[in-house]
């Protein structure tokens, strides 16, 4: 019996006071009928108000993940008044996974041995160097880290360090398997293999394979028992037919794709490769079949391409633009799409794009500002940035190539444009951030990736320099930071 129709039948039963008392008794019941009430809607408005809330909840996720609502629209962004453990899934997952390709070279190696003689690595390349470039720029040497061998622990360790401390969410270590008689595989791998001995440095990771074949371009000159296997090629790269040498390649890989600090995409391990190539329609899906008997659910496959990124760049140059168009062929055939997972837009360092920086697209800021809304699915391409480049240490005094190189603050501020356009446009421009935020960092695919960590031959070193100091690292550290506490106001 409801609590109303009990009081109602107490009445009734109840003998009738006298006259006198009679108004007071139903003022007392009155009040007891209208606090009876109150208290059971009350009740029962708590019972219906859970369910509802978790079906507003519940409709507004299916809402984000409708495919026609992942198109761009104004942003679903959470409320800046979020709760604490809101506030902690933003801090995780907010943003793109910042990554730095890693030059493991450093370190005494049969293969650069046998072509430029013995104990050569990259190092001899910068000390030879001189102090400046052509245009009177100094070129940047290491300070904090030194000249150091990467096979050994300690630099590698404070390596780790760095990126841990300035906000670089995982490195990608260029990796070496050109299956020719003399080199099958692994190269220049010492360091990786310690790695998994030593674990430095500890950070997540991930491998790039480097499967292009080595042209004479450096200003080195080879060793003098070496036999050009071809004419001006230092190095053959093959894709053998046969399953066995797959299987042989895959096994090596295994021990790192394992390693718990291995970056991942939804369980799959993240494989880089440089670009793409023939040999890949015939390996790449022999090695996802390998990662699925060996209990991953496939590869998570990247190709790079020269080309700038198509949503954060604005290509003028129409040469280029035919350039790019033809990179998707190769000798007539185009190379299927399943094969790769997302591709990376190698920065291009052409004339044309000299002095310029990524650049948010306007469809993005205007959407946000309630302007014209331009419909378009997030797309496939994972922007790449350089923080400088001066590749006169491996080239001719006037030959070098300076596409990022001059002041060190308008250097450094270049870059900083770069990454805030490309972390903005992952973090902001399209309508599945709240879907973006319900995940864990492991399982998402949206990342940035920075070259380099260390390839000083080429004078992209985030690590501190003695023209740089820690500038790079602490403009990626400041430009997450930013993005992070403004939620995308702009």
């Amino acid at each position: 019996m409801d609590p109303i129709a009990a009081t109602k039948a107490a009445e009734v039963l109840a003998p009738s006071p006298p006259p006198p008392l009679r108004r007071q008794r139903r003022g007392a019941i009155y009040v007891q009928r209208t606090l009876l009430f109150t208290i059971s809607f009350v009740i029962l408005s708590l019972l219906k108000l859970e369910p509802l809330a978790r079906n507003s909840v519940q409709n507004h996720n299916n809402e984000i993940d409708m495919p026609h609502n992942r198109d761009i629209d104004t942003p679903h962004l959470l409320p800046k008044e979020d709760t604490t453990q809101q506030n902690e899934i933003k801090a995780e997952n907010f943003l793109p996974r910042v990554l730095a390709f890693v030059f493991p070279q450093f370190h005494k190696d049969s293969l650069n041995d046998r072509i430029w003689g013995e104990g050569f690595t990259d190092w001899d390349s910068l000390r030879n160097a001189p102090e400046k470039n052509r245009l009177g720029f100094k070129i940047p040497r290491p300070t904090e880290l030194g000249y150091y061998n990467y096979s050994e622990a300690e630099p590698r360790r404070k390596q780790g360090e760095l990126a841990n401390q300035y906000g670089i969410d995982g490195f990608i270590f260029h990796h070496y398997w050109f299956n020719d008689e003399a080199h099958p595989g692994p190269n220049l791998h010492e360091p990786l293999v310690n790695m998994l001995k030593d674990g430095y440095p500890d950070v997540p990771f991930a491998l790039h394979w480097c499967a292009q074949k080595w042209i004479v371009t450096w200003n080195a000159k080879v060793a003098p028992d070496f036999k050009f296997p071809e004419p001006d090629v230092l190095q053959t790269q093959k894709f053998p037919e046969g399953e066995e040498k797959i299987k042989e390649h895959y096994d090596w890989l295994k021990q790192f794709f394992h390693h718990p600090n291995y970056i991942k995409v939804d369980g799959k391990p993240l494989f880089l490769l440089y670009e793409k190539k023939r040999g890949h329609l015939h390996w790449l899906p022999k090695l996802r079949e390998l990662a699925k008997l060996d209990g991953f659910p496939g590869l998570y496959f990247v190709v790079g391409i020269s080309k700038p990124h198509e949503h954060l760049l604005e290509v003028k140059d129409e040469e280029f633009e035919e350039t790019v168009r033809g990179m998707n062929v190769y000798k007539g055939r185009v190379l299927g799409k399943n094969l790769f997972d997302k591709v990376l837009a190698y920065p291009n360092p052409s004339d044309w794009a000299k002095g310029r920086s990524l650049e948010i697209p306007s469809w993005c800021t205007d959407n946000i500002d309630g302007g014209d809304k331009n419909k378009l699915m997030r797309g496939v391409e994972i922007a790449g940035i350089i923080n400088s480049f001066d590749n006169t240490p491996r080239r001719n005094y006037e030959d070098a190539h300076l596409f990022a190189t001059g002041e060190p603050d308008e250097v450094v501020e270049l870059f900083r444009k770069s990454l805030d356009s490309a972390l903005y446009y992952e973090a902001c421009c399209f309508s599945d951030i709240n879907d973006r935020l319900s995940k864990v960092q492991k399982e998402d695919d949206r990342f940035i990736v920075i070259n380099a960590m260390n390839e000083w031959g080429e004078g992209m070193a985030l690590e501190p320099s003695d023209v740089y100091g820690r500038k790079f690292l602490e403009t990626i550290r400041d430009t997450k930071d930013a993005i992070s506490k403004s939620r995308c106001s702009r």
